[in-house]
């Protein structure tokens, strides 16, 4: 029986999704570290025979730095109790960290130090976005992994630049897989395109434009909603407007400040003649599929990205793409499928590809994605595709 830890956040799709699609097996048995309890997949991990262990509470204070000889037992005391509860006292097959925090491999040093396989998986932000003095941290831990994985090629380059050629007999790019793929296919076969407008409340007799994915600031909602605005008050597009319905998805990555950023992005919609609406609910498994096949067209404007699944997504489900030059190399296996998305140099670019997309849209015989560009999808971001390269990192 293997023995796996995976250190992360259990409330996470992601993690679930590992959990089930790699990690899962009969002759394995999973325990996750989380910092806090998950409220969406608890269930699932206790029906799924899968340890969810929440760190001790003052962990989560922040013990480096001041654990003094008062705090050492303690703080030994707590790590031995949770080798028990994990089986490390016994084996200790292999320690997954997902999204790579050094402080938090510091924390728990002793399990990550007594594992046969040592495995670091940057996410994308924690690499791409890491401060001069976070990246000091990270070559002890470097040199102690057994496998460091990145989501897309971009992301093994930044950390090349960064850390020379070192470490490249331990670098992998493995993508997650995407569940949401299979239910994009269920949905298809359940429902029309207008039967899934309909039941998720949005006007059937529209085209549907969608502007980012989640409500955080990075999306660059207001930018895009300048240009569209710009857009509006350009001779002949008053010939679409009405035919138009722009949906901002920002059920997700809500922060301290969203309502005020909110009400900027309303300030700016409202300015112009542009009917849209902001959709807070948050969706998974079908509702989530029927949802991304309500669109018609996507504007994406994220400042960096690890080659998000959401995209691929709402491109698999059909719609149109339109992608800022800055991001396109994470998605060009689009270009190997022949997808005809569409690519903006700037916001203000934006204005004559968007009009140009929706002429093209409007001429077109078929909203469906092409079974070449739906069979390249899947074979970068199905489970059934990469939970074999998951797996070949410990077994």
């Amino acid at each position: 029986m293997k023995n796996i830890l995976l250190l992360g956040l259990s409330d996470s799709l992601f993690t679930r999704d590992f959990c089930r699609e790699v990690l899962k097996a009969d002759d394995t048995s999973v325990s996750i570290l989380s910092p806090r309890p998950s409220p969406q997949y608890g269930e699932f991990y206790r029906d799924s025979g899968i340890s969810e262990l929440v760190w001790p509470e003052f962990f989560s204070k922040g013990i480096l730095g001041n654990i003094g000889l008062h705090m050492a037992g303690r703080y030994m005391s707590a790590i031995r109790d949770l080798e028990r509860k994990i089986g490390f006292d016994r084996r200790a097959d292999a320690v997954f960290v997902h999204y790579v925090e050094p402080l938090h491999i510091l924390y728990f040093h002793r399990l990550w130090k007594k594992a046969r396989k040592r495995i670091l998986v940057f996410w994308g932000y924690d690499i791409m976005c890491a401060s001069d003095k976070k990246l000091k941290l990270f070559p002890h831990f470097l040199k102690q992994s057994t496998a460091i994985v990145f989501m897309i090629p971009n992301q093994r380059e930044y950390f090349q630049s960064k850390f020379g050629h070192r470490y490249d007999r331990k670098l992998h790019v493995i993508d997650f897989g995407n569940s949401v793929l299979d239910q994009i296919d269920k949905a298809a076969d359940k429902y029309t395109v207008r039967q899934c407008k309909e039941e998720m409340g949005l006007p059937a007799d529209k085209i549907l434009v969608h502007v980012g994915y989640n409500a955080l600031r990075g999306q660059r909602h207001i930018d895009m909603a300048k240009s569209l605005v710009s857009w509006s008050q350009l001779p002949g597009s008053e010939q679409w407007t009405d035919r138009l319905q722009f949906v901002f998805h920002v059920s997700y990555g809500r922060w301290e400040e969203y309502e005020d950023y909110r009400k900027q992005l309303c300030a700016v919609m409202d300015s112009g003649s542009l009917a849209y609406v902001c959709v807070e609910d948050y969706y998974q498994d079908e509702r989530l599929a029927m949802f991304r096949r309500t669109c018609d067209i996507f504007l994406y404007g994220q400042k960096t990205d690890a080659r998000s699944a959401s995209p691929l997504e709402y491109v698999y489900a059909g719609a149109r793409f339109l992608c800022p030059v800055w991001l396109k190399d994470n998605y060009r296996l689009l270009d190997e499928g022949g997808c005809s998305y569409y690519v903006y140099e700037d916001f203000a670019d934006l204005t004559n590809v968007f009009n140009r997309c929706l002429v093209e849209y409007s001429n077109a015989d078929d909203r469906a994605a092409s079974s070449k560009v739906r069979e390249v999808i899947r074979e970068a971001v199905s489970w059934e595709s990469l939970a074999p390269k998951w797996r070949s990192l410990y077994e």
